[in-house]
């Protein structure tokens, strides 16, 4: 990614960390109108629907909401391919600088490799909007109560690599850096070569 590029994204983070510093947090209970805004966000953004069978049995014992709607996912549980869970907040630059390469990563291994984000200690509304802007149409789901950062890091981004039964191989701490990097850990820690 382009210099120019990282600056660009870098801005829409100082942005969204301003929104949400300005009481952004808990606008659907204050405002009636929010339920009918986040539909049509949801609607834009266009992401996939979440894993309803979990994403692993290593996974804490925890429940999570899905930020495209619909029922609430179990963090434990089965899956059926090896899986990158990315956990990030629209407040966390390096998790910005990050999201194209997990874009394209999740375009390329469609269909070998799954990608679901875990929105953290953010709103649906900044994560619905960042998700359309960037074409983030993997499942997302929230994790307002940090459940997946205290149990796997201190900060995010955070990306575990769980294989096809769910086990958690490997936990990447900080952002990767391109597309090829995330290739590489994948191949190294998963066995799947794209």
């Amino acid at each position: 990614m382009r210099r120019s590029q990282r600056a660009a994204l870098a801005a829409v983070a100082v942005l969204l960390v301003a929104a949400f510093v300005a009481g952004q947090r808990g606008d659907v209970e204050r405002d009636p109108d929010a339920q009918t805004q986040l539909a049509a966000l949801r609607a834009s953004a266009s992401l996939l629907p979440c894993p309803s069978t979990g994403l692993g049995p290593d996974l804490p014992a925890q429940v999570l909401p899905c930020l495209a709607g619909g029922p609430a996912v179990p963090l434990r549980g089965s899956v059926d391919r090896p899986t990158l869970v990315n956990v990030w907040g629209t407040w966390c630059a390096p998790c910005v600088e990050e999201v194209p390469d997990l874009v394209a990563f999740s375009r390329k291994a469609e269909g070998r490799v799954a990608v679901v984000g875990v929105l953290t200690q953010d709103t649906a509304r900044n994560g619905l909007a960042f998700a359309e802007q960037f074409d983030m149409h993997y499942p997302q789901l929230v994790d307002d109560d940090r459940v997946v950062l205290s149990r796997y890091g201190a900060g995010a981004p955070l990306t575990l690599f769980l294989d096809a039964r769910g086990t958690v191989v490997h936990v990447e701490s900080g952002a990767m850096d391109s597309l090829l990097e995330i290739e590489q850990l994948v191949t190294t820690h998963l066995g799947v070569q794209l």
